[in-house]
């Protein structure tokens, strides 16, 4: 089966090139859309004093795209959204998509023993396939 439509999520550490070739990999036709999640507070300063997250824009997610692939970035749809809950904008988001392709990294010993990671939590909440690609 041919994938239609597929969609990225990408969170823009840095770290995602392998994560955008394979969703290119598998699109063979298909169309590609890359959303990325804003925190309703990227780029402010928290109470706790820790570094903001960054607010990413669409010019941002073309930048990423296109490094790996710029004629990919030019016919590919790009969706930022801001949400407090990065599983529930994906899974939101995918609805009408025959795959989702994700990253994953892994967590410290304290927070894999205590808490779900993004992708776990999205993979949770998704109506559609969903592809893990370690970075």
């Amino acid at each position: 089966m041919a994938y239609q439509q597929i969609m990225v999520g990408l969170c823009g550490r840095g770290d995602e090139s392998a994560v955008i070739r394979e969703a290119i990999k598998i699109a063979s036709g298909g169309h590609l859309t890359f959303i990325c999640v804003n925190d309703p507070h990227a780029g402010e300063m928290s109470m706790m004093m820790d570094t903001p997250s960054a607010k990413h824009n669409e010019a941002d997610v073309y930048k990423w795209v296109s490094a790996v692939d710029e004629s990919v970035a030019k016919s590919a749809t790009i969706l930022v959204v801001t949400n407090e809950s990065v599983p529930k904008a994906i899974s939101q988001a995918s609805g009408e998509m025959d795959i989702l392709v994700l990253g994953h990294r892994k967590q410290s010993f304290f927070k894999e023993n205590f808490f779900d990671s993004v992708d776990e939590g999205i993979v949770n909440q998704s109506g559609c396939p969903v592809l893990v690609v370690p970075k």
